[in-house]
């Protein structure tokens, strides 16, 4: 069975775009300096990616566009999400946080969080801080187990790397519990 364009889930990119253009309409050359300026930069491989990116959102139907040329000597076009945008967006903050997700997707989750202030739901943000820090727990243990798990005869460098990841992912997990702690304190 083929997909069609509005079945596609968004990448990480075009799920930035979305939540920026939640907080506000925006133009491409907006958003563009977003990305070049902050650490959003991380969602975008290079700033021509931004429109076409643009573009796939405004076909699937969840942005669209109008000409702005009321304060500009140039009109522009800006970007707002559609209500299937909006949708497709909240439902993807909401979403429940998977093995895989931590395991392979630690940026997207953070990205999520990052947005989680437009649900405007407390309750939700903190749950999300406590599933990614069971999550991490989890994953965690695992990945002690693979470490114990292998042979002495195998080279330091897997080893290492193996080490590093146990540590990213042991940092990670300490500041899911600390987050978690610092949003039940100042929300409550």
């Amino acid at each position: 069975m083929r997909r069609t364009m509005k079945a596609q889930v968004p990448t990480n990119l075009e799920y930035a775009l979305l939540g920026l253009l939640h907080q506000q309409p925006q133009s491409g050359y907006d958003l563009r300096k977003i990305f070049a300026e902050t650490a959003m930069g991380n969602y975008s491989s290079s700033p021509g990616a931004i429109y076409p990116a643009l573009k796939r959102l405004e076909t699937r139907g969840l942005i669209s566009g109008e000409i702005d040329d009321a304060k500009e000597l140039r009109p522009r076009k800006l970007f707002s999400p559609t209500p299937e945008g909006r949708a497709i967006f909240r439902y993807w903050l909401r979403a429940e946080i998977s093995a895989d997700d931590v395991s392979r997707g630690l940026d997207t989750l953070m990205l999520r969080f990052a947005f989680h202030s437009l649900l405007d739901d407390q309750a939700a943000s903190r749950e999300f801080l406590l599933a990614l820090a069971a999550r991490l727990d989890t994953y965690l243990d695992e990945l002690e187990d693979q470490r114990k798990m292998i042979p002495e005869q195998v080279p330091l460098q897997p080893r290492l790397a193996l080490d590093a990841g146990i540590e990213q992912t042991r940092a990670a997990a300490r500041w899911a519990h600390k987050a978690a702690r610092q949003f039940k304190e100042e929300t409550s």
